[in-house]
This record gives C-alpha cells, sequence and structure tokens, in this order.
C-alpha cells in the first residue's frame, strides 16, 4: 500500500511539472504573438530594409556602417517619430516579402511607387520627383520611348527594378532580359548584347560615364512613372500618416537641405550641366 501512495505521489509531481512547463510555454507564446502583433509606431525600435549597393543614396561606409541620403533620411525620420532606427541590408527583390513577413518595418530604397507594388504594400507619399531614363548601345536604333515597345528591341533590366517592372508593363513586345546585378545589365548594353537599360538618371548618367565608347543617353523622362515612397505593410494608415507628416516637414526644416549638402552636392552639378532637374 505504502508503495502505491509513493507511486501515485510520484505521478501527481510529474502531472504537476508538466502542467507548469506547458503554462510557461502558452505565457511564452503568448508574449511573443503580443510582441509581433504590435504595429511599427508600438515598438521601440524600427527595422528599415533597403540595399546597401546604391550610392550616394544607400551604401557602407569603410567600417561597413550603413550610409547614405535614404540612411539619413530614415535617421532623421527616427528622431521625428522618438523611435530607434535599425537598418538592415536586404537585396532588392526581397525587400517586400521581408516587409510582408515581418522581417523589417519600412523600406526606404529608392523604391518608385508603381500599382503592382501597391497591390502588396502602402506606400507614403512620394519623397522625390524621381523619374526613368535610358542608356543606350551607340549603335542602337532606339532614340525615344516610342521606340521601346518592338520585338526587335533588347532591354536589360535588374530583377525586381522599377525598370524591370515599367518595362513589362510599357514595353510588352520588347524582350526583357531581367539579370540580378545592375552591373551585369549596363554590361548588357555595353557590349551591344542589348538596346537599353532603364533606370533613375543618376544612375543611367553614371553607366554612361563609365562605358563612354559604346554607350549613349536618353534623357527624357519615360511616361508613367512615379516618385520613390516608404513601403509599409498594408493597412498601417497611423504609420503612412505619420511619414507623410515627417515628409512635408523635412522638405520644409531643413532636413533635406542638410542631406543634399552631404551627400547629394556633386549630382546636382552633374544634373545642372545635363540640363535636367534635381529630383531630391
Amino acid at each position: 500500500m505504502k508503495r502505491k501512495m509513493n507511486k501515485l505521489k510520484k505521478s501527481l509531481m510529474i502531472l504537476g511539472m508538466v502542467s507548469l512547463a506547458l503554462t510557461s510555454l502558452v505565457g511564452c507564446g503568448k508574449g511573443n504573438n503580443s510582441e509581433k502583433n504590435k504595429s511599427t509606431l508600438e515598438k521601440e525600435t524600427i527595422i528599415v530594409g533597403m540595399e546597401l549597393k546604391y550610392p550616394p543614396f544607400e551604401t557602407k561606409n569603410e567600417k561597413g556602417d550603413p550610409e547614405g541620403a535614404s540612411v539619413m533620411l530614415a535617421k532623421a525620420f527616427g528622431e521625428y517619430s522618438g523611435k530607434e532606427i535599425k537598418i538592415v541590408d536586404v537585396p532588392y527583390p526581397s525587400l517586400i516579402t521581408s516587409l510582408e513577413t515581418g522581417k523589417i518595418d519600412m523600406i526606404i530604397s529608392s523604391m518608385t511607387i508603381t500599382p503592382a507594388r501597391e497591390e502588396r504594400v502602402d506606400f507614403s507619399n512620394p519623397y522625390t520627383t524621381s523619374q526613368l531614363m535610358m542608356l543606350v548601345h551607340k549603335d542602337s536604333k532606339v532614340q525615344s520611348a516610342d521606340d521601346l515597345n518592338n520585338s526587335d528591341v533588347v532591354i536589360a533590366s535588374k530583377t525586381g527594378t522599377i525598370g524591370a517592372l515599367w518595362a513589362k508593363e510599357n514595353a510588352p513586345n520588347a524582350t526583357i532580359k531581367n539579370v540580378n546585378e545592375e552591373a551585369s545589365a549596363v554590361l548588357e548594353v555595353a557590349q551591344g548584347k542589348a538596346d537599353v537599360f532603364i533606370y533613375d538618371p543618376l544612375s543611367v548618367i553614371r553607366h554612361h560615364e563609365n562605358y563612354p565608347d559604346t554607350t549613349r543617353t536618353v534623357l527624357e523622362p519615360l511616361p508613367n512613372t512615379k516618385g520613390w515612397g516608404v513601403a509599409v505593410r498594408k493597412g498601417e494608415s497611423e504609420l503612412i500618416d505619420k511619414l507623410n507628416e515627417f515628409i512635408k516637414n523635412a522638405k520644409e526644416d531643413g532636413t533635406y537641405d542638410e542631406i543634399r549638402e552631404k551627400y547629394l552636392k556633386d549630382k546636382m552639378k552633374e544634373f545642372e550641366e545635363y540640363g535636367i532637374d534635381f529630383f531630391f
């Protein structure tokens, strides 16, 4: 009888320990879900995703730390909203997926607002008036946007970028060659394997300077384009309102002037030389 009682006590003790463990696990699970379900503005630290391969907007300094105009803009928003800002380097084609899955809270990565992207994310008001222009092989027959939607034309673009999206939507008859690296897409044009590379004027000018003998520029804005916006998860209306308020104030309180002075001064001079309005 005594032996049976000991076994019963032992069983009850084990049952109690298992029950306590399960309760702890459930508690932890609730805590994690609660943290995960917080809106971005409820968090102490906002994680901003950008591909750090696009100087002078998104790049790294000699120490490997994030640097550039977009980084400065993100940190200025942190100060404005009273939040810590953490910058993470994310490949451009993975940015929206990373936002949707909660790995990042915002995208500030020279991302043009497009109808296709607006189906998956919400955008702030444009913080630039960015335009798309063309880098063209010197012997190509392409002279303007009217020449692009042609089966004889090959358009090289970086996968997931606005250049690739624009080509798909506006030049469906052309052959669109998507590659993973911007430099590779540019090389296609420089070597005559493609007619055109479509991107922002800053990049187009820079790449033409790298290949002056085999490329030329068509610095006329392509139709059906908008500026860059900050992307957030669907439904975060309070965050959008905060961002729009910040962008409006930043254009008036000297924040944009500081960013231009620190990172974009030389580029502004280049735009003046080419007779193009600067977009930031």
